[in-house]
Parts: C-alpha cells; structure tokens; sequence
C-alpha cells in the first residue's frame, strides 16, 4: 500500500477537521489518542500544560497514523485529517 497521502487515492474522501480552542484545553491530546490510538493516565492529565502542535507531517511519516486516519462512514471510504491550532492567539502562525 502506498504510505503516500490519501489526496491521490480517488476512491477515499478526505475530511479536515480543525480543532480549535483556548491554550491548555487539550487539543493535542485529543487529537494524538485518537490518531494514535492513546490513552492518557490521570498523571498525564494533570501534568503541567506543555504547549505543542499536532503536525499533519504525521500522516506522511507515521504509516500507523495513516492508517488509523481511514475508516468507512455510511460505505463511503474516508481518510479523517487531524488538524491542530494555536490555543495562544498572540502566536505568529
């Protein structure tokens, strides 16, 4: 299988999907337990907030990111793009 993006693939929709929010809510965490299958323990989710950004180079380098982006919504073959934001809007984007 190609490891290459689903974009060239004619029978797989591709869904973006922004997520947005304020600093510190969980955006990154959110989209890593569902793109890499992760759960998180009460520790992590209590840790001190270390600001990140969930790159889309991801579904590019990581096959298993890829393929957990694929999936069958009402028999139409999907691949659903996390996108990650800047919770600090007085960052340069």
């Amino acid at each position: 299988m190609d490891s290459d993006m689903d974009y060239e693939r004619p029978n797989v929709e591709t869904i973006k999907c922004v997520v947005v929010g304020d600093n510190a809510v969980g955006k990154t965490r959110l989209i890593c337990a569902r793109a890499c299958n992760t759960t998180l323990t009460q520790y992590q989710l209590l840790a001190t907030h270390v600001p990140t950004v969930w790159a889309i180079d991801q579904y590019r380098v990581c096959q298993e990111v890829l393929e957990r982006s694929r999936d069958v919504v009402d028999e139409v073959s999907i691949s659903l793009r996390l996108w990650d934001t800047f919770g600090d809007h007085h960052k340069d984007r």
